[in-house]
Protein backbone atom coordinates (compact mmCIF):
# COMPACT_ATOMS: atom_id res chain seq x y z
CA UNK A 1 0.00 0.00 0.00
CA UNK A 2 3.18 2.33 1.11
CA UNK A 3 4.33 2.28 -3.01
CA UNK A 4 1.25 3.39 -4.30
CA UNK A 5 0.56 6.60 -2.03
CA UNK A 6 4.38 7.52 -2.42
CA UNK A 7 4.05 6.86 -6.10
CA UNK A 8 0.49 9.16 -6.08
CA UNK A 9 2.47 12.01 -3.92
CA UNK A 10 5.10 12.47 -6.38
CA UNK A 11 3.13 12.24 -9.28
CA UNK A 12 0.98 15.13 -7.73
CA UNK A 13 4.28 16.80 -6.43
CA UNK A 14 5.78 16.70 -10.01
CA UNK A 15 2.01 17.92 -11.59
CA UNK A 16 2.06 20.95 -8.92
CA UNK A 17 5.89 22.21 -9.79
CA UNK A 18 5.06 21.76 -13.62
CA UNK A 19 2.14 23.78 -13.41
CA UNK A 20 4.25 26.38 -11.47
CA UNK A 21 2.34 30.01 -12.25
CA UNK A 22 5.03 31.56 -10.51
CA UNK A 23 8.02 31.06 -12.74
CA UNK A 24 9.77 34.84 -13.76
CA UNK A 25 8.90 36.31 -16.68
CA UNK A 26 11.35 38.06 -18.40
CA UNK A 27 12.95 41.63 -17.10
CA UNK A 28 12.05 45.20 -18.62
CA UNK A 29 15.54 45.04 -19.87
CA UNK A 30 15.69 41.47 -21.40
CA UNK A 31 12.37 42.42 -23.39
CA UNK A 32 13.93 45.91 -23.91
CA UNK A 33 16.33 44.34 -25.77
CA UNK A 34 14.44 41.85 -28.01
CA UNK A 35 12.30 45.15 -28.99
CA UNK A 36 15.78 46.56 -30.35
CA UNK A 37 16.80 43.87 -32.26
CA UNK A 38 13.83 43.28 -33.51
CA UNK A 39 13.54 46.82 -34.57
CA UNK A 40 13.31 47.66 -38.12
CA UNK A 41 11.16 47.14 -41.72
CA UNK A 42 10.94 43.54 -42.97
CA UNK A 43 10.11 43.33 -46.58
CA UNK A 44 8.78 39.87 -47.90
CA UNK A 45 5.51 37.56 -49.04
CA UNK A 46 2.55 36.64 -46.95
CA UNK A 47 0.25 33.98 -47.87
CA UNK A 48 -3.43 33.23 -46.57
CA UNK A 49 -5.06 30.03 -46.16
CA UNK A 50 -7.67 28.74 -44.25
CA UNK A 51 -7.31 27.88 -40.99
CA UNK A 52 -7.59 24.34 -41.38
CA UNK A 53 -7.54 24.28 -45.16
CA UNK A 54 -6.29 25.16 -48.80
CA UNK A 55 -4.43 28.41 -49.54
CA UNK A 56 -6.54 31.57 -50.72
CA UNK A 57 -3.26 33.48 -51.86
CA UNK A 58 0.08 33.46 -51.67
CA UNK A 59 2.64 35.56 -52.93
CA UNK A 60 1.33 38.71 -51.98
CA UNK A 61 4.34 41.38 -51.30
CA UNK A 62 4.29 42.65 -47.77
CA UNK A 63 5.71 44.89 -45.45
CA UNK A 64 6.40 44.85 -41.79
CA UNK A 65 7.10 47.10 -39.43
CA UNK A 66 8.74 46.54 -36.05
CA UNK A 67 9.03 48.82 -32.62
CA UNK A 68 7.57 48.22 -29.57
CA UNK A 69 4.80 46.41 -31.43
CA UNK A 70 4.62 44.57 -35.03
CA UNK A 71 2.85 46.72 -37.56
CA UNK A 72 1.20 45.23 -41.40
CA UNK A 73 -0.75 46.37 -43.64
CA UNK A 74 -3.01 43.90 -44.11
CA UNK A 75 -4.78 43.47 -47.76
CA UNK A 76 -8.60 42.47 -47.00
CA UNK A 77 -8.45 41.21 -50.08
CA UNK A 78 -8.59 37.24 -49.44
CA UNK A 79 -11.22 37.36 -46.81
CA UNK A 80 -13.10 38.64 -49.44
CA UNK A 81 -13.00 35.92 -51.88
CA UNK A 82 -13.41 33.72 -48.62
CA UNK A 83 -17.03 35.60 -48.32
CA UNK A 84 -19.96 34.49 -50.48
CA UNK A 85 -21.77 37.62 -49.61
CA UNK A 86 -21.03 39.55 -52.51
CA UNK A 87 -22.19 43.18 -50.35
CA UNK A 88 -19.75 42.38 -47.49
CA UNK A 89 -17.05 40.79 -50.18
CA UNK A 90 -17.61 44.48 -51.83
CA UNK A 91 -17.34 46.21 -49.12
CA UNK A 92 -14.23 44.46 -47.86
CA UNK A 93 -12.99 45.00 -50.81
CA UNK A 94 -13.68 48.61 -50.84
CA UNK A 95 -11.58 48.96 -47.25
CA UNK A 96 -8.57 47.45 -49.19
CA UNK A 97 -5.71 47.59 -46.85
CA UNK A 98 -5.87 47.62 -42.93
CA UNK A 99 -3.44 48.58 -40.74
CA UNK A 100 -3.37 45.68 -38.26
CA UNK A 101 -0.82 46.70 -34.60
CA UNK A 102 -0.45 43.91 -32.74
CA UNK A 103 2.12 43.66 -29.54
CA UNK A 104 4.55 41.22 -28.82
CA UNK A 105 4.54 38.89 -25.63
CA UNK A 106 7.87 36.92 -25.75
CA UNK A 107 7.56 33.10 -24.72
CA UNK A 108 11.39 32.50 -25.10
CA UNK A 109 14.78 34.44 -25.97
CA UNK A 110 17.74 33.00 -26.79
CA UNK A 111 21.47 34.55 -28.41
CA UNK A 112 19.83 33.92 -31.32
CA UNK A 113 15.90 33.30 -31.53
CA UNK A 114 13.14 35.32 -30.09
CA UNK A 115 9.94 32.97 -29.80
CA UNK A 116 6.60 35.23 -29.32
CA UNK A 117 3.06 35.14 -29.65
CA UNK A 118 1.63 38.43 -30.75
CA UNK A 119 -1.41 40.02 -29.50
CA UNK A 120 -3.33 41.87 -32.00
CA UNK A 121 -5.67 44.81 -31.74
CA UNK A 122 -9.11 44.42 -33.08
CA UNK A 123 -9.50 46.45 -36.31
CA UNK A 124 -12.50 48.89 -37.06
CA UNK A 125 -12.94 50.72 -40.10
CA UNK A 126 -16.28 53.10 -39.31
CA UNK A 127 -18.94 53.31 -41.74
CA UNK A 128 -22.62 54.86 -40.74
CA UNK A 129 -24.27 57.57 -41.29
CA UNK A 130 -25.26 56.89 -45.23
CA UNK A 131 -22.03 54.97 -45.15
CA UNK A 132 -21.54 51.24 -45.36
CA UNK A 133 -21.54 49.36 -41.91
CA UNK A 134 -18.72 49.51 -39.97
CA UNK A 135 -16.53 46.45 -39.99
CA UNK A 136 -14.85 44.91 -36.81
CA UNK A 137 -12.16 42.12 -37.39
CA UNK A 138 -10.92 40.44 -34.04
CA UNK A 139 -7.73 38.36 -34.31
CA UNK A 140 -6.40 35.24 -32.60
CA UNK A 141 -4.60 36.10 -29.77
CA UNK A 142 -2.20 32.38 -29.20
CA UNK A 143 -0.44 32.83 -32.67
CA UNK A 144 3.12 34.22 -33.00
CA UNK A 145 6.11 33.62 -34.62
CA UNK A 146 10.28 33.27 -34.36
CA UNK A 147 12.26 36.09 -35.46
CA UNK A 148 16.44 35.01 -36.34
CA UNK A 149 18.29 38.33 -35.02
CA UNK A 150 21.53 37.14 -36.32
CA UNK A 151 19.99 36.20 -39.80
CA UNK A 152 17.51 39.49 -39.25
CA UNK A 153 14.42 37.10 -40.48
CA UNK A 154 10.83 37.25 -39.09
CA UNK A 155 8.50 34.62 -39.78
CA UNK A 156 4.57 34.56 -37.88
CA UNK A 157 0.71 34.33 -38.77
CA UNK A 158 -2.04 36.37 -37.87
CA UNK A 159 -5.41 34.48 -37.47
CA UNK A 160 -8.48 37.19 -38.32
CA UNK A 161 -11.54 34.84 -36.60
CA UNK A 162 -14.53 36.95 -36.47
CA UNK A 163 -15.79 39.39 -38.77
CA UNK A 164 -18.95 42.05 -37.30
CA UNK A 165 -20.43 43.75 -40.13
CA UNK A 166 -22.56 46.51 -37.82
CA UNK A 167 -23.57 44.62 -34.57
CA UNK A 168 -23.58 40.89 -36.40
CA UNK A 169 -21.69 38.88 -36.26
CA UNK A 170 -20.99 37.12 -39.72
CA UNK A 171 -21.36 33.74 -39.54
CA UNK A 172 -20.07 32.48 -42.84
CA UNK A 173 -16.43 34.08 -42.14
CA UNK A 174 -14.52 30.96 -41.89
CA UNK A 175 -10.86 31.73 -39.57
CA UNK A 176 -8.03 32.32 -41.74
CA UNK A 177 -4.84 32.35 -40.98
CA UNK A 178 -2.24 34.93 -42.92
CA UNK A 179 1.52 33.86 -42.82
CA UNK A 180 4.84 36.32 -42.94
CA UNK A 181 8.11 35.01 -43.78
CA UNK A 182 10.76 37.96 -44.52
CA UNK A 183 13.70 39.82 -43.83
CA UNK A 184 15.59 42.75 -42.35
CA UNK A 185 15.69 45.87 -45.08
Amino acid sequence: MKPKITTILFIALMFITACNKDEPKFSSAEIQKALFELKGTYHGEISVSYYHGNTISEGLKCKVVSKDSLTINMDLEPMASAIADDAIASRLREIGKVQVKAAYDFLQMDNAVYNFVLLPDDVVCLGGYGAPASIRIVFAKNFGGDAVYPNHEIIFNLSPTELWVGDKKCEQFPQLVYHFIGSYE
